[in-house]
């Protein structure tokens, strides 16, 4: 027994150094995998908070055109109110000028009637004048 017992000492001596060495492996496959991990939190964090900026970024520049936008199209709606103004003012002037020239016609026409009844008038006073 004096024999199997240096050989076991032995067998448990081997085992605790294997054992002892898979917990230092593993311990720095634990440390390694800890700090990978915090590296990709890192280089993740870098990369998400990169494109927050620019779609922060993006999102004021969007904003100040919507604001520019919306000035250029109330200055676009006083301008196309004045416009319609105009028009309308000129139309009506249009208008009036249709009337005063219809009124002018009239005038003449009347003009004509009388300066005729006249004539038929005179002539049939003097009937000797008639040229």
């Amino acid at each position: 027994m004096s024999s199997s017992s240096p050989a076991l000492s032995e067998l448990v001596r081997e085992y605790q150094s294997t054992q002892l060495e898979h917990k230092r492996t593993t311990e720095q496959l634990r440390k390694a995998a800890i700090h990978d991990i915090g590296d990709l939190c890192d280089t993740a964090t870098t990369s998400l908070s990169a494109q927050l900026t620019r779609v922060l970024d993006n999102q004021r520049e969007i904003e100040s055109l919507s604001r520019d936008c919306a000035l250029l199209v109330q200055q676009h709606t006083r301008s196309t109110t004045k416009w319609t103004k105009l028009v309308d003012q000129f139309s009506g002037a249009l208008k009036e000028l249709g009337d005063v020239q219809n009124w002018a016609q009239v005038i003449e026409r009347d003009m004509l009637d009388v300066a005729a009844t006249l004539e038929v008038v005179h002539a049939s006073l003097n009937p000797a004048d008639t040229t």
